[in-house]
Parts: C-alpha cells; sequence; structure tokens
C-alpha cells in the first residue's frame, strides 16, 4: 500500500509541474503547417476528431471551404486548396509519445485462489513517421503511416492512395492499400483515436479466436460524402473489402496460402454542433486452429459478424455524452464431433469529456460487456478510466496525459477472471 500511495503522489505532483508549465508555440505536425492553422482546426484535443477534422479526411486531406452558403456551386474537389504549393515539411509528420505506468495484476487462478503482480517502468511507447497530403489540382492523395518504434515492434501500419470525385458539398473515394478497419471512419463516439492513451475496450475487445476490430488490413475502401451549407448536416456512407484473418488473428498478407475476403460497412449522421451518429456492420472470416498442441488439435474456419452503433452529442462546446453498442457472434467448435456452438457479445460503452478551456479536458469512460459460449454460463468485462488531457503548446502539437484504468476481464472458455490495473502519465510530440 505504501508503494502505490508513493506512486500516486508522485505522480499527481509531475502532473501539477506539467499543468502549470507555460504554453509555447513551437513545432507544428505537418496539416496544420500547410493551412496555417492550430490543431483545434480538426481535433477537440489532438488525436480525437471534431466534424471539421472528418470532413477533411472526407474530402482527401483537402480543407473544407467556409464559404459554402448554397448561394453558388460548391467547388470542385479538385480544386480545394490550389493556391496552396506543395512542400516537403507540410507533407511529413513525426509522433513519439513517452511515459511512465504502474501496473497491477490480479488473476484468478479458478480453484478459489488468486496471484498479484505489480510493476512500475520508464517508457518509449511510440516513435512513428507519417507522409500525407493532396497532389495539388487533382483528386489524388496519399497517406502513409510507419511504426518506428511501438511496443518492441516496427513496420508499416497504414500505406494507401486515394482518388477523391465530385464536389465539396457532394463526392466520392476509392482507396486502396493498407488501412484500418475502424478508426476514423465514424462520428467521434466510434473513433479508435480519443482523449485517453488506448481506444475503448468496445473496439480493441478481442474474442477467444482472436477477432477484433483493430486490426489494419490490405483491401479496397469507397464511400459517398453529403454535406448542407456550411457543412452543419453531414451524411456519409463507406464499404470496404479487405483480406481476412488468418490463424494468428493477423490480416492475411501476400505470403498466405488462405484466400478469403471480409466486408465491412459504416453509415454516418453529423448534426448540431458537434454530435453525431454512427452504425457499423463487419463480417468476415478466419483460420482458426483449436486445441493448439493438444492431443485433440484441428483447424476451422469460422464465420463471424460484428454489428455496433455509437452517438455523442457536444453541449455547450463543453460537455461531450458519448455511447455506443456492438453485438458479436462468432462460430465456435469445441470438437470436430459436436454440433456447431457461437461466442456471443453484447459490449456497451459510455464515456463523459468536459473541456475546460480550449487543449485541456477531464474524461472519463465505462465499458460493460456478457459473454458466452454455449453450453459455458455468461462471463462478464468491465473496463473504466478517468484521466486528464492537456495541451501544452498554444497550437496543441504536445500534449501531457494523465488516467487511472482499470479492466476485470472474464474468459468465456477457461472461465476465469483477471483484472488489470494501470497508472499512466504520458507526453505526446506531435511534429
Amino acid at each position: 500500500m505504501k508503494v502505490r500511495n508513493s506512486f500516486i503522489t508522485s505522480f499527481l505532483l509531475v502532473l501539477g509541474l506539467v499543468l502549470l508549465m507555460p504554453q509555447q508555440g513551437r513545432a507544428i505536425p505537418a496539416f496544420a503547417r500547410k493551412f496555417g492553422v492550430k490543431c483545434y482546426t480538426c481535433h477537440t484535443v489532438p488525436p480525437a476528431l471534431n466534424k471539421t477534422g472528418y470532413m477533411f479526411k472526407r474530402l482527401g486531406y483537402r480543407m473544407p471551404p467556409d464559404d459554402m452558403d448554397g448561394t453558388k456551386p460548391a467547388p470542385k474537389v479538385s480544386a480545394l486548396d490550389k493556391d496552396i504549393k506543395f512542400s516537403l515539411t507540410n507533407s511529413f509528420a513525426m509522433i513519439a509519445q513517452v511515459s511512465i505506468t504502474g501496473d497491477g495484476t490480479t488473476t484468478d487462478n479458478g480453484d478459489g485462489t488468486s496471484t498479484s503482480t505489480s510493476s512500475s517502468s520508464f517508457n518509449l511507447d511510440e516513435a512513428a513517421f507519417f507522409v500525407a497530403g493532396a497532389v495539388p489540382e487533382s483528386g489524388f492523395s496519399y497517406f502513409g503511416h510507419y511504426e518506428m518504434y511501438e511496443d518492441g515492434d516496427s513496420g508499416l501500419e497504414q500505406g494507401f492512395g486515394v482518388y477523391t470525385g465530385g464536389r465539396a458539398n457532394s463526392n466520392y473515394f476509392v482507396k486502396g492499400g493498407m488501412m484500418h478497419l475502424q478508426e476514423g471512419e465514424g462520428t467521434r463516439a466510434a473513433m479508435f483515436y480519443n482523449l485517453f492513451s488506448d481506444p475503448a475496450y468496445i473496439l480493441t475487445n478481442v474474442d477467444p479466436e482472436g477477432i477484433s476490430l483493430d486490426q489494419a488490413p490490405t483491401g479496397v475502401d469507397a464511400g459517398y460524402t453529403w454535406a448542407s451549407n456550411y457543412f452543419q448536416r453531414i451524411f456519409a456512407v463507406s464499404a470496404k473489402v479487405t483480406n481476412g484473418l488468418d490463424a494468428n488473428g493477423d490480416p492475411i498478407n501476400s505470403g498466405s496460402t488462405q484466400n478469403h475476403k471480409d466486408v465491412w460497412f459504416d453509415a454516418d449522421y453529423w448534426f448540431g454542433p458537434d454530435g453525431g451518429v454512427s452504425g457499423m456492420y463487419y463480417r468476415g472470416q478466419k483460420d482458426q486452429v483449436q486445441n493448439a498442441g493438444q492431443d485433440n488439435e484441428f483447424t476451422y474456419r469460422p464465420n463471424f459478424y460484428r454489428a455496433g452503433v455509437f452517438a455523442n452529442y457536444l453541449f455547450f462546446d463543453k460537455l461531450d455524452l458519448l455511447g455506443g453498442y456492438v453485438h458479436g457472434n462468432d462460430e465456435w467448435e469445441w470438437d470436430q464431433i459436436s454440433p456447431m456452438s457461437h461466442y456471443v457479445a453484447d459490449t456497451y460503452h459510455g464515456e463523459v469529456d468536459y473541456y475546460i478551456k480550449t487543449g485541456t479536458a477531464f474524461m472519463a469512460r465505462l465499458d460493460r460487456s456478457t459473454q458466452h459460449i454455449d453450453p459455458q454460463p455468461d462471463m462478464h468485462t468491465r473496463a473504466w478510466g478517468i484521466g486528464m488531457e492537456h495541451a501544452m503548446t498554444d497550437r496543441g502539437n504536445v500534449v501531457v496525459r494523465a488516467a487511472y484504468n482499470q479492466e476485470h476481464d472474464g474468459d468465456p472458455v477457461g472461465l476465469v477472471g483477471t483484472t488489470d490495473k494501470n497508472f499512466m502519465l504520458d507526453f505526446r510530440f506531435m511534429w
């Protein structure tokens, strides 16, 4: 207990010193450099997107026009930003995140006893390199994301090209390459990147077969976007066809002998000052090795799907309420003799973000999930977190965040539970 209290005291002291530091406006990310704006033009606090940031992505990394009042035709996508010259410094960006963490894990051994462990550490969480932008006076744009370091690994995270046609208020896009499945496609409650350091459990839950929405497959994405005058209302749809999953739960790559495709669909509606509703559907297959390493090991290819709805509304430019629900249903085989069973999960998400001032926010969230595989009983998972985020520069490109998260996972296969607790103070630098 003394160790934990000491850690919490140090944690709060460091946070207090950070919040009292004077703000400085130095390095800024590539898109903000290009358009001469602050990060808050497209973000509430980076990396969480607002309505403008969402439309910026739908237009192929082009700034939405501010004079779209309906009295004249909206400009063509290819004409947006035509007066901005290409610059290398406006096309490249880097992100780095360092943190101080304290972790504790308690595991139910299934026999009435439990095992607990704890640790604390200084960490380099991520160092990433980005290249992105629009080809001037054309509908083409590009995006690349290379992880130089993330949890000890490195490699290409995303890489794709986009063609966007039509006008600013009615346009379409076709995208091809390696892309995140869910990230950035929905309204704010459905986005992976949010005020916390990690996405919500509702988006990252990994089922016993290794299936999750948190993946970056290769495929084709197409969509259409409609916007009213001044972008007060936005309606958008997207559909993807991507490579399926291999036995490890990773997207199939060029070296795989498997060939099956997944489909994904999303519909978004933005309204009011910064509110939105999203619906999502994902269906696919994967290669599953069951009872690996045992005498009764076998393989099969289960079908699975996810269906979800998300919503948020920002009150008085201060209070953001977010919520979501995802239903999952995956085929499951205990053995090769018994009838096909199913892994079924219902997960709920609620979040409250309060913006004290531009660049500073308090946040709290709660996720609950009920999961079972016939004929096993229901198992329950709950995850919650509280935190604070503060931009240390006037432009919002250096962010400090403090958060406590706790997650209790109920294993629907082994029928045991594990509780993880995490204190984190992290600094994110975006240039």
